[in-house]
Formats: structure tokens, sequence, C-alpha cells
């Protein structure tokens, strides 16, 4: 089997305006993600989804859409698909970073190569480690308190026991956002923060211990991105676990997690790591330092749900039990597939079943999604 084209898709997807999502990283309320259709000479297809969001990965629609045509497609002509470690080799020397892009090229391979053998991809990577039905938080940005507070009492009748709010530029109203969330949904229901870095170290090490009246299970990405080290500091003077989420992109980033006792938790998921393998390589590092790992998102569309759903079914140390994932991108767009969605209910996520990632998509209606 050979690879005869890569074409490759701009696609724009609206955030329902109710759901929104802004937080210390900026607001996300369009979507403009690249779609990757790699095409083979025996009729399989493959695809994957670029979740290029410019303030939080630095990447953008035409960056991707240039990064793919121009370095990573001459890659892919006349090759093995199947080859996936090979191919990804090549690819990561053919440029630094661009993560999600590279992703949607990783999940394009998985995607053939486990419809090869008639497999979904969590059984191409040797089987299911956790259930196939996943319970799933949901993400509420900076919102009003009382809005929030409406939010969460309607998720929760939904069915969700996990949900998670956005804080950091303002402290007494991110204080009494939860607050009154707490109040509302009473004590069974799992809380955490994320501040997107938005917190110094200082800020942080003072305003989490605030938080403790409300039974918070952790507090996600406290300080900024490259500062590791403060990381550390916080979560060595932290009453509250911390999870690590911007600060893991790549492999050498895991290890000076790990290393350096920053984190408790670290959310890993295929588009921020650059594939499903690289993320597998970052939770099985996690599992010898005895860290556990999440699921995180970037708002994904059903075709990069299913990949993060692939990799919550494979991998044993993204801990679904304890920790509820991130997995609820399509739950934020009115646009699905006409076939196949993802599908959800009561607050849990169902891995695709099909071969490949298990997603029933066709050329015109990817199309379709780039025509607003």
């Amino acid at each position: 089997m050979r690879i005869t084209d890569v074409r490759i898709h701009c696609i724009h997807l609206q955030i329902k305006p109710e759901f929104v999502i802004v937080s210390s990283a900026g607001k996300h309320a369009e979507s403009r993600y690249v779609i990757v259709q790699i095409v083979t000479d025996n009729g399989l297809q493959g695809w994957g989804e670029a979740t290029v969001v410019p303030n939080w990965s630095g990447e953008t629609q035409g960056g991707s859409f240039a990064a793919l045509s121009d370095y990573m497609k001459p890659v892919l002509i006349g090759r093995d698909p199947e080859d996936v470690t090979g191919l990804m080799r090549d690819i990561d020397a053919t440029m630094l970073d661009n993560w999600f892009s590279k992703a949607a090229v990783e999940m394009a391979l998985l995607d053939i190569a486990a419809q090869a053998k008639k497999q979904p991809v969590y059984e191409y990577l040797g089987g299911a480690k956790n259930p196939l039905r996943i319970p799933i938080k949901f993400s509420i940005g900076l919102r009003e308190p009382e809005n929030a507070r409406q939010i969460a009492i309607e998720k929760v009748a939904q069915g969700f026991t996990a949900l998670k709010f956005k804080v950091g530029p303002d402290p007494e109203k991110d204080l009494l956002r939860v607050k009154l969330v707490r109040e509302a949904v009473g004590p069974n229901i799992r809380l955490n923060i994320d501040t997107n870095g938005g917190w110094t170290v200082a800020e942080a090490i003072r305003e989490i211990p605030r938080y403790l009246p409300f039974n918070l299970e952790y507090v996600e990405q406290p300080v900024p991105r490259w500062n590791i080290d403060g990381l550390a500091k916080v979560r060595a003077n932290s009453p509250l676990p911390i999870m690590a989420d911007e600060a893991v992109f790549d492999l050498w980033q895991a290890d000076e997690v790990l290393a350096k006792k920053a984190a408790d938790c670290i959310s890993i998921y295929p588009g921020k790591n650059g594939g499903i393998l690289k993320s597998m390589e970052i939770a099985k590092r996690a599992e010898s330092a005895g860290v556990a790992c999440h699921i995180g998102s970037n708002l994904e569309w059903h075709l990069g749900t299913a990949a993060m759903c692939q990799l919550a079914a494979a991998c044993a140390n993204v801990q679904v039990a304890r920790f509820p994932v991130d997995i609820l991108g399509p739950l934020y767009y009115a646009r699905a597939p006409r076939r196949g969605a993802i599908e959800f209910d009561h607050g849990h996520v169902h891995v695709p079943k099909g071969a490949g990632l298990g997603m029933q998509l066709t050329e015109d209606e990817i199309k379709e999604l780039g025509a607003a």
C-alpha cells in the first residue's frame, strides 16, 4: 500500500455563543482548523484534524496549511502509510514544533493503518485499557459568576459529575464564581480550576489556599508554561494537587516536569503532543514516575475528538476514573458529521468502535465546512 495523495482542507467552525471560552490565554469564539485527508492506492483514506489556535499553541490555519503542503506532504507521497513511526520520524526532521499539524498527519496514518487491520485504533495500539464509555467534565470560561452558576446547574442536570472553571485575571470574581457553583451543585460534584498560566508564582501560592473551602480536585497550569521551576515551587507550597498542561508539549518538557516534581498530574492529548504515540510515551514516562495523566482539550471537532477517545481507551495511565477527561469539543459546536458523530450521554463520551478512528466522513462535507 502506498500514499498517492495528501489533501488539505481549511475549515471554519463557530462556537455556540453560550459556550464561548474566555480564559487567561484569550478568547476562543471560532475555530479555524485544518483537516488532513491521506489517500492510498488501495482505496483506504485516513483523516486527521489540526486544531490550531494561535493564542494557545502559536499555530495558525494558514501556517498549518503551508507546513502540511510544503513540508509534510512531500515526505508522505509514495510511502507506506503503515510505517507510522518511520514517517513521523521523517516529518519531525523536516521542521520543529508545529505539534497540531504533525498530530493531524499521525491521526490520518493511524486511521489507515488500523483500517488495514480492520481494527479500531485503540485495538491497533494494543487494546483497551480503559472503559469505552469514559467520564468527562464540562469546561466553563470566565463567565459572570451567576451565569457560570446557571451553566453548572444545567450541566449537572444533564449528568455531568465534574466541572472545570477558568480563573486568573480577577481574583475576587474568580473565587465568587467557584463559590456560587459549589453552593449550587452540592459537595459531590468534582470541581477544578484552570488558570492557563495566568498567575505568577507568588499569586498562585497566595490564591490556591483561598479555594480550599470548595473542595477542589486540583489546580491546572497555575503559572506560565515556560516556568517549570516556578511550577515546581507552586506545587511544593500548594495544599491542592497541581496539574501541568501547557508546560508539557514535548517529551523533554515532560521529563523536566517529572524530574523537578512540578506536577501531581500531566494533561496529555494528541494535538498538543504531536500525535497519539508521543502522548502515550509521555504517559509511560509519567507512570514510571508515579504521576497520573489526564486528557486535555483544545476544543477539537469530531475528528480530533475521535483521536482523543482512542488515546484514552488505549492508555492505562490516563486515569479516567480519577480524573474525568476534557473530551468535550463537539459539545461546543452546532455542526456535526452527517454520519458517525461522536456520541455523548450523561457526562460520558463513547469511544468510536469502527475501524481506524471510527469516523465516516466524506470529502464533500469537509469542503462544506470551509465555505463559512
